[in-house]
């Protein structure tokens, strides 16, 4: 008689347990159902707003709303392998039970649908480029879905050559310009540096011509050892790549960026051929901010104004790759860039018309400027992709030498920062058109390595 109430405790006890692990269960269940839908409608908009080319505006956050459209856009994959899990471990959890779960699944399922239709969408930019280089490339044709190089290389988005060797965080200023780099903030001392890459067998006898790539970012963020795939492609193939920072603004106002770029110039004529580079054969390149700086430079070759302290040095370049860059501060059509370039960027207290022309590349066309490769994806919503076909029928007026433009199909504004197809078919299309300026200036056929390593199928 005395054992009946420990059984009903006991029996009381289990069910309680039982029921508190199925109160836990159904928590779960409702969090992950929650996170599943916000999943769900995020990446629909993402993938609607990366097909349309429409970018919804989001105060303080913009610049993740770009990357987001460019990360959509260039790793597809990815993004359907990570739907796939989240679908199995809703379905574990029996999220889908109703009718508005199951809708919201039909929606998952049309979103993957469409981010395959991106992926094939890629293959546009191979043609484009293919087009773009056939009279002066070496490769037949560009690796396509067929392509065994095509899943190890360019659609592998971790995929990073392995026999290229980074020199990392050399400083490229002097001690005056540290000192006065330090007035400003401590930490802007620390972006007067440079990174080198270069094959780990590159041979130091016979100096390889040089490519100066200039990081975008809205002149106030973004890094040199940004995973460009394009760096790391043109040292593989042979070039001795350099990766600059400069100083950021507001905390430096313009020029100051544009002078950390011919300071890091100069470093790059007097110390390069320690690293196996021809400081006789410099290109320079950029995207976004970076890109008005590198077409700046290249287009203002020994201005004194913008080398203090090293007017003497010689700061020419041969050529210059512009991506989605920006080539004029002063365009009325897109008057933001104006105010902000003006007020926030050079520290001026009004919109400054003669700066933003005298640092604007469209307006500073020579006619015996160095020739320009430019490319601008189709979808850019943050720089207009009609500026840049302004900025090369304005070079095709003024300038006797070679100016090509390629646009991107399906390109948003940082899809050169993602390892995917169209980052690696411009790289390839970068690499063949740089070898043949450098094959024109009278230095012979430059493919030492490209021929070792041909990306064609």
């Amino acid at each position: 008689m005395l054992k009946c109430p420990q059984s009903h405790g006991s029996s009381s006890h289990v069910i309680n347990t039982h029921l508190t692990l199925f109160a836990i269960l159904q928590i779960q269940t409702m969090v992950f159902a929650i996170i599943y839908y916000t999943f769900v409608l995020l990446f629909a908009g993402l993938t609607y707003a990366s097909v349309e080319g429409r970018i919804p505006v989001v105060p303080r956050l913009q610049y993740l709303v770009v990357l987001g459209l460019s990360l959509i856009s260039e790793w597809p994959l990815p993004v359907i392998v990570l739907k796939i899990v989240l679908i199995i471990i809703a379905s574990m959890l029996g999220v889908f039970k109703g009718i508005i779960p199951q809708l919201f699944y039909i929606v998952d399922i049309l979103n993957m649908i469409g981010l395959v239709v991106i992926f094939i969408d890629a293959d546009e930019a191979r043609r484009a480029i293919e087009q773009a280089i056939k009279s002066y490339s070496d490769q037949r044709e560009l690796p396509t879905f067929t392509s065994e190089t095509f899943w190890q290389r360019m659609a592998n988005p971790r995929f990073v050559p392995q026999n290229v060797f980074q020199y990392a965080d050399i400083s490229y200023a002097n001690h005056s310009e540290k000192s006065e780099a330090m007035k400003e903030s401590f930490e802007q001392v620390n972006y007067l540096t440079l990174d080198v890459y270069a094959r780990k067998d590159i041979s130091r006898s016979a100096p390889k011509p040089v490519f100066m790539y200039i990081h975008g970012g809205e002149w106030i963020r973004g890094d040199k050892a940004s995973p460009y795939p394009l760096i790391r492609h043109l040292a593989e193939v042979g070039w001795v790549v350099v990766s600059i920072n400069y100083r950021l603004a507001p905390t430096s106002s313009y020029p100051s960026q544009l002078i950390d770029a011919k300071r890091a110039l100069r470093w790059v004529k007097q110390n390069i051929e320690h690293f196996g580079g021809d400081p006789k054969f410099i290109a320079v390149a950029g995207d976004d901010a970076g890109g008005q700086i590198a077409a700046v430079l290249a287009l203002t070759p020994n201005k004194q104004e913008y080398q203090p302290g090293f007017g003497d040095v010689d700061t020419s370049v041969k050529a210059c790759v512009l991506i989605n860059a920006i080539t004029d501060l002063a365009d009325e059509q897109n008057s933001w860039i104006s105010d902000y370039f003006s007020k926030k960027i050079a520290g001026r207290q009004t919109k400054d018309i003669p700066l933003l022309k005298e640092h604007s590349p469209l307006h500073l066309i020579k006619d015996d400027s160095v020739p320009f490769l430019v490319f601008h994806g189709d979808r850019d919503t943050s720089v207009p992709f009609k500026s840049s076909s302004i900025f090369v029928d304005e070079f095709k007026k003024k300038c006797k030498a070679e100016i090509q433009f390629i646009p991107i199909p399906g390109g948003h504004h940082v899809y050169n920062l993602f390892s995917s197809p169209r980052s690696h078919y411009q790289a390839i299309g970068v690499e063949q058109w740089l070898n043949h300026i450098h094959s024109e200036e009278g230095n012979g056929d430059y493919a030492w390595v490209s021929k070792e390593n041909d990306f064609s199928d």
